[in-house]
């Protein structure tokens, strides 16, 4: 087959926090689908329940794959170094200014826990 993998969007998530169901259409073989209506009879299983309970079966049973793991985290770390890249080509092309106020904003100067004077001694040092 000559399929691409269609993009999945997220969820809609509503203010109550349930998620909204989405549609999402295969197409089958006409046998395929002439063995899941008379299967889907039968068991008095709705299209749309055969179809999410096959599809969390494959959810599944792919993330049990020891290899489909380890495929994910390479290319979690593969997108960490090119983010580390695009951050270094950046701070690269706006100068020291940029890596500055990064490290400026990130490590912010500890308060001493004792009272300081207007010239900045503390207390105890007067």
């Amino acid at each position: 087959m000559n399929e691409q993998s269609p993009v999945i969007p997220m969820p809609a998530v509503t203010p109550e926090g349930e998620r909204k169901p989405v549609v999402f259409a295969v197409r089958i073989d006409p046998v395929l689908r002439e063995q899941i209506e008379g299967l889907r009879g039968i068991t008095e299983q709705s299209v749309n329940e055969v179809g999410v309970e096959a599809l969390e079966g494959w959810v599944a049973q792919t993330l049990e794959d020891e290899t489909i793991r380890e495929k994910a985290m390479a290319e979690l770390d593969a997108e960490e170094q090119r983010l580390q890249q695009r951050r270094a080509a950046i701070s690269g092309i706006l100068g020291n200014a940029a890596t500055a106020s990064e490290t400026s904003s990130k490590e912010e100067p500890k308060q001493s826990a004792r009272p300081r004077s207007r010239r900045g001694k503390t207390q105890e040092d007067s």
